[in-house]
C-alpha cells in the first residue's frame, strides 16, 4: 500500500481548507449567535425586572426560556445537519457547545440555590470559554474579543449588587452574542453576493 506524504505546503493548505469551511459553517450560523444573544437578554432583563418589583419568588421564571431555546436549537442543528458535512473543527466546536450549555443550565437550574450571587459570573465564565474556543477555532478575531469581553464582565460582577447581575449577563448577550452573531451573519450574506 503506497502512503502519499504530504509536502508542508499541501498540509498548510489542507489545515486552511478545514478552518474555512468550519469559518463557513459558522457564518451561516450566525444566526444561532443572535438567537442565544436575544433569548439570554430578554431572561435576563425578564429576571432584573422581577427582582426590582420584588418579586423573589418568581424571578428565576423567565429562564424557563432556556430549555424551549436548547430544544429549538437541537432541531435546528439536526435541520442543518441533513444539508452539509461537518469537519473535525465544526465537530469540536459543537460537543463544547453542547457541555458548556448543559453545565450552565445544570449550574443554573439546580446549583443556584448553592452558588447565590456567584451563579452569574461562573456562567459568564462559561460563556466566555464556548465563545473564545469558537473565537479560535475559525479564527475570528471578533468572537475571541467577545469572549474575553464576557470573561471580564464576569469578573465585574463580583465588584456588583447581586440584583445588578442579570441586567449585566443580559447587556453582555446583547453586545457579545447577539452583535457578533448578526456580524457573522452578515459577513456571509456580504460573501455570497459577491
Amino acid at each position: 500500500m503506497k502512503i502519499d506524504e504530504l509536502s508542508p505546503e499541501k498540509s498548510l493548505e489542507l489545515i486552511t481548507q478545514v478552518i474555512t469551511q468550519a469559518k463557513n459553517k459558522f457564518e451561516e450560523n450566525g444566526f444561532i449567535y443572535m438567537f442565544w444573544g436575544a433569548l439570554i437578554t430578554i431572561a435576563s432583563i425578564g429576571q432584573f425586572i422581577l427582582l426590582k418589583k420584588e418579586h423573589y419568588d418568581i424571578n428565576w421564571y423567565p429562564y424557563l426560556l432556556m430549555p424551549i431555546g436548547a430544544l429549538y436549537a437541537g432541531y435546528y442543528f439536526s435541520k442543518k445537519k441533513r444539508k452539509s458535512n461537518h469537519n473535525q473543527i465544526s465537530k469540536i466546536i459543537s460537543a463544547t457547545w453542547i457541555i458548556l450549555s448543559l453545565n450552565i443550565m445544570i449550574l443554573g437550574f439546580i446549583f443556584s440555590p448553592t452558588l447565590k450571587e456567584n451563579l452569574i459570573p461562573i456562567l459568564l465564565i462559561l460563556l466566555s470559554v464556548g465563545v473564545m474556543t469558537s473565537g479560535i477555532a475559525i479564527k475570528s478575531k471578533m468572537l475571541l474579543f467577545s469572549g474575553l469581553f464576557i470573561n471580564l464582565s464576569a469578573f465585574v460582577c463580583y465588584n456588583l449588587d447581586w440584583i445588578y447581575h442579570p441586567l449585566l449577563i443580559g447587556i453582555v448577550s446583547l453586545v457579545a452574542v447577539f452583535t457578533p452573531g448578526m456580524l457573522l451573519m452578515i459577513q456571509h450574506k456580504s460573501k455570497a453576493n459577491v
